[in-house]
């Protein structure tokens, strides 16, 4: 009884054949997962910088809303937020710069730069990443509450 039980034991712990197939595909696996989470985690930088811009814009939308028009105070004002988060190159071209009646439009229209690394395949298959300026646009209008 003891015998057949150290044979099944003894086959159970017996180290088997195997090949290096196997840690080669694991270590591909492994390879291949960790660049897609890492290209992943690599796209949060731009999505954050956009939701960024975009509340930075609403807010200066919203003093519009009040003075007619783009102040120059608030112009200063709003590159600098810009600038906070890492944001240059700021355009305002379109920008309601003059003060309008009430009931008129106004429009706050920028468009920006900002860098970024992004992943890229060069030659060979081995990625790295590359610093790129990756450029974006907002553009918001709303009515004008400025009583003349």
């Amino acid at each position: 009884m003891w015998r057949n039980i150290n044979n099944k034991i003894s086959k159970l712990t017996k180290k088997k054949d195997g090949s290096a197939d196997t840690v080669v595909m694991s270590l591909i696996a492994i390879l291949v997962m960790s660049v897609v989470f890492v290209y992943f985690i690599s796209s949060v930088v731009p999505i954050k910088k956009s939701t960024d811009a975009e509340g930075i814009a609403r807010k200066y939308m919203l003093k519009m809303e009040q003075n007619g028009y783009l102040t120059p105070d608030n112009e200063t004002a709003m590159i600098s937020d810009f600038k906070n988060i890492g944001i240059n190159n700021i355009d305002i071209s379109g920008t309601t710069l003059s003060q309008v009646n009430y009931g008129e439009d106004v429009y706050l229209c920028i468009t920006y730069k900002y860098p970024m690394k992004d992943l890229v395949t060069g030659n060979g298959v081995i990625p790295s990443f590359q610093n790129v300026d990756k450029t974006g646009h907002i553009k918001k209008s709303s009515t004008s509450k400025k009583a003349n």
